[in-house]
């Protein structure tokens, strides 16, 4: 099924104008994977950096939030279960 051009089109407020513009639908699926994936990486980091530090609350609450973004990562599910296993010590 092929769907219009206003169908693949989604709006956006440019900042300096204050009008709205269309992008396609295409190019902001592209580019809301490529910030999730840099999301998760940065949730992953800051939550290695906190399980270092032994603060094993807001690690698991990092690892989770990484794990929202994107749940096919394993090694961050085993990263979590580092982390409540820390807290339970």
């Amino acid at each position: 099924m092929d769907m219009s051009d206003e169908a693949r089109r989604v709006g956006r407020l440019d900042s300096s104008t204050g009008k709205s513009s269309a992008m396609s639908l295409g190019y902001f699926l592209t580019h809301s994977s490529a910030f999730k994936q840099e999301c998760r990486v940065l949730c992953a980091a800051d939550g290695d950096a906190t399980l270092a530090a032994k603060a094993y609350d807001k690690a698991i609450e990092l690892y989770s939030a990484g794990i929202d973004l994107d749940p096919a990562i394993d090694s961050i599910f085993a990263r979590r279960c580092a982390a409540t296993l820390g807290e339970m010590i």
